[in-house]
């Protein structure tokens, strides 16, 4: 099993991403092909809900929230 596997088991739950220079927080949508896809939530730092697609190869660190 790999990262994205891994981390597929948890479509659909809330998610805190960290990268070296930004930090998401949303619900993971997908993670395959190299990229991890989130829905974020409007915030102070992205104005809008959005879905935002990570390289995998960019996360430092990924926490699951719990239910």
């Amino acid at each position: 099993m790999n990262f994205e596997e891994a981390l597929a088991v948890f479509v659909g739950r809330h998610v805190e991403v960290q990268q070296t220079n930004q930090f998401i927080q949303g619900t993971l949508a997908s993670s395959s092909g190299g990229i991890l896809a989130v829905d974020t939530v409007s915030n102070n730092y992205i104005p809008t809900a959005q879905r935002v697609n990570i390289s995998t190869n960019s996360v430092a660190l990924v926490r699951i929230l719990p239910l």
